[in-house]
């Protein structure tokens, strides 16, 4: 757990950006190191099980929901396909990035219960996203209140280009649109390792998201021997009093963060510590109304304050309290502390749209910024990365199916299928070897030279990772490189659609969101 890895994808981009767009993080934060992979998934517990006790490689670039006739699936990736962010540009008011909106870590596998014996109905497929957001936006008191609703699907894109859903799983008590289902509490059995899942194909992230973490170096330990199952799982917190790297961006234009902060919001030499979410269970404690003892007959302050509804209004269709319907399935079994008379900044530290007013690393001058809830252990809590409302403009924001030809446009990044590959490190012992970074599926010839003027061909090959090792031949001594004489096929239906919030709304059926 090094902040070297931050540091190395941020730099990646610094070669390519002036200094004025190095001010700018929603430009220069995207996690592009692993662009040149080819996503991966895991299908079953038993291959997750094999390949990390030590077998064969079970993980796989391809994978077809017919394979399995006893439990089907939606969702095939006939052809490999490249993982995260494909694309970083830029307008004068505008960010653009590309992504296939599948993660860089091996994803999966996916169970419909706890115990994992039931296959998820799906598998993730290549989500051809292209999204924008604002380099500038609105937000805070000035903006209209109530604050608009983050709604289903989208409501902006991890720094791997994964897509942020926010704490509903689109469903409400008798389809009333109150009482709605809280997606960590009720499909959380459902997520991989890194917490995430899809909605049909459409893969994407509803809370604390540690595999992204762990690939930033956020405060994150990992265990590649431990499989994730009967309740364990290979990630762990591990605090080192970093600040968390930025993990997202909202659809307000705002940033999210991982879940440490400075301990004064004001000062970057503080103590950086887990900040504590807003929100507690309406359990009797603090002042709160007791949901078990009086029944769901009364929604919370906050859905008062920010979603602009009446507390009674059809609150009556609220389920008891019960084994059924025990406390934290709906977000409406939240309160807002603020409003139980605790105090923002000395009993917490999120407001009711989780973020705060801060500096950060990226912005030693401050920001309202987003921040990931969870408990000490890891465990997500409500709101986790993106409550009921958003906290400015979202209007900007967007899935889009093409860049206005119209914008003057600056590429800092591209992806998997363009990437040239890049000597990283040399070895010099018996013989000469030096790491390459390229791309997977990329067919590469070795060079060698005496004199730069004439080159010796080697055999061609076609890497199985993006990264490749190069050595010289026996005895040899003068110039080496590495020249790229094709691709593999791939699938490049990249960016042709705006990315989708999946099927269905509020009460709507279909696979869990």
């Amino acid at each position: 757990m090094k902040r070297s890895l931050p540091q190395r994808h941020i730099s990646a981009l610094a070669l390519l950006l002036p200094t004025s767009i190095l001010a700018e993080p929603i430009i220069s934060s995207w996690y592009t190191e692993d662009g040149g992979s080819y996503a991966r998934i895991w299908q079953t517990i038993e291959d997750e099980t094999s390949e990390k006790g030590g077998g064969a490689t079970t993980s796989v670039t391809t994978w077809d929901a017919a394979d399995f006739d006893d439990n089907p699936r939606v969702g095939d990736q006939p052809k490999p396909v490249y993982a995260g962010v494909q694309g970083v540009s830029y307008s004068s008011d505008f960010v653009y990035i590309k992504s296939t909106g599948l993660a860089t870590n091996t994803m999966g596998p996916w169970y419909s219960n706890l115990e994992k014996t039931g296959l998820f109905p799906s598998f993730p497929g290549n989500a051809a996203i292209l999204y924008r957001f604002p380099r500038s936006t609105t937000y805070g008191a000035d903006y209209i209140s109530p604050k608009n609703t983050s709604g289903l699907g989208t409501n902006g894109l991890a720094v791997d280009g994964v897509p942020i859903f926010n704490s509903s799983d689109g469903m409400s008590f008798n389809d009333a649109g109150v009482w709605n289902r809280d997606a960590y509490f009720n499909e959380g059995n459902t997520f991989d390792a890194g917490n995430a899942h899809q909605a049909m194909e459409n893969f994407h992230y509803h809370a604390n998201a540690p595999a992204l973490r762990f690939s930033l170096g956020d405060n994150i330990a990992y265990d590649p021997t431990v499989v994730y199952r009967d309740g364990n799982t290979p990630y762990s917190e591990a605090p080192d009093g970093e600040h968390s790297p930025i993990v997202g961006w909202i659809n307000d234009g705002l940033p999210i963060y991982g879940p440490y902060g400075y301990s004064d919001p004001e000062d970057a030499t503080s103590d950086v510590r887990l900040m504590v979410t807003g929100y507690q269970m309406r359990d009797g404690t603090n002042g709160s109304y007791d949901l078990p003892a009086n029944g769901r007959n009364l929604l919370p302050q906050w859905v008062v304050n920010i979603g602009g509804k009446s507390s009674t209004a059809a609150a009556s269709d609220g389920p008891d309290v019960s084994e059924d319907f025990v406390l934290g399935n709906y977000i409406e079994d939240y309160a807002y502390k603020g409003d139980l008379g605790l105090v923002l900044g000395t009993d917490f530290d999120l407001n009711e749209y989780n973020v705060r007013y801060c500096v950060t690393p990226e912005f030693p001058e401050g920001t309202w910024a987003y921040f990931t809830c969870i408990l000490a252990d890891g465990t997500p809590t409500y709101p986790y990365n993106v409550g009921n409302n958003y906290f400015g403009d979202n209007s900007l924001a967007s899935g889009i199916s093409e860049i206005p030809d119209t914008e003057i446009i600056t590429t800092v990044f591209e992806g998997g299928a363009t990437k040239s590959p890049s000597a990283v490190s040399q070895e010099v012992g018996n013989e000469v070897t030096i790491t390459w970074d390229g791309s997977e599926g990329g067919i590469y010839r070795f060079e060698e030279s005496a004199d730069l003027s004439t080159w010796s061909e080697g055999e061609s090959f076609t890497a199985d990772s993006s990264v490749i090792l190069q050595s010289a031949s026996p005895g040899f001594h003068g110039f080496f490189r590495i020249v790229q004489i094709g691709l593999a096929d791939y699938d490049d239906n990249e960016f042709s659609s705006a990315t989708g919030g999946g099927p269905g709304g509020p009460g709507g059926g279909g696979p869990p969101m």
